[in-house]
């Protein structure tokens, strides 16, 4: 499969968010929504560094099913959430894989740059930038940090987005790269948490203990199959038993 080109990307996010999400071309992306939205079984658990998440989808196209790692920032989960959501409605062949950003066959940069237009709308972004600072392609730190908490988006993400748009050169990019946005982020009143890593929170979204419950009601399961499922998803830890 060929990685998608730029404008591609630009339509298949707008199709996401017109027809799935039914949001506006500029409106920022509640992936905690959208996952309960689209109703996607979502288990948020502390993976190993080098894995940010994972989907998979049955053969019907009927279930859809996602694991994001807890353990990385906010604003790379959300990213994760974006990139899986490309290979769970627009992939050609989607297949169970792991999540690594530094994976490059054409799939996984396919679904970056879905995922970038997705979190990351055009106008949206474009609407946030003053005038003078498109004018010289020299985005202030203040404005970036505003996109970013806008968006929900790390650092480094938004500055390779305003790239990828000709907003900035790729020099202003590396520079901008380079900074400490924790203590910019600080020094303008922003909290940093969107660029601190997660503390492995476990999070479950969707109807798996309402299904795993209706098989006990119906003594498809026993009992002790019952709790074990629910202990699965983390029955009683998490701050969303969604289902339980």
């Amino acid at each position: 499969m060929k990685k998608l080109d730029f404008e591609t990307a630009e339509n298949l996010a707008a199709k996401m968010r017109s027809e799935h999400l039914r949001i506006s071309s500029s409106e920022p992306v509640n992936t905690e929504t959208v996952l309960r939205q689209l109703n996607i079984l979502t288990v948020f658990r502390p993976l190993s560094d080098n894995i940010f998440g994972l989907s998979l989808i049955t053969p019907d196209k009927k279930n859809r099913f996602m694991l994001v790692n807890s353990k990385v920032t906010p604003g790379a989960q959300h990213f994760t959430i974006a990139h899986e959501l490309y290979h769970l409605y627009f992939d050609e062949n989607p297949q169970p894989h792991f999540y690594n950003p530094l994976f490059t066959e054409p799939s996984e940069r396919s679904a970056n740059m879905f995922a970038s237009a997705l979190l990351m709308p055009k106008e949206g972004v474009m609407n946030v930038i003053p005038a003078e600072e498109l004018k010289k392609k020299e985005v202030s730190i203040d404005t970036i940090l505003r996109l970013e908490n806008l968006y929900g988006i790390s650092h480094t993400t938004m500055a390779l987005r305003l790239k990828e748009l000709h907003v900035i050169g790729p020099e202003y990019a590396d520079e901008l790269k380079s900074l400490s946005i924790t203590k910019e982020a600080a020094l303008r009143g922003y909290d940093d948490k969107l660029y601190r890593k997660g503390d492995g929170e476990r999070l479950v979204i969707g109807d798996f203990g309402s299904k795993a419950r209706k098989l006990f009601e119906e003594e498809k399961i026993s009992e002790g199959h019952y709790l074990e499922l629910l202990n699965v998803i983390g029955y009683g830890k998490s701050k969303d038993s969604a289902g339980c």
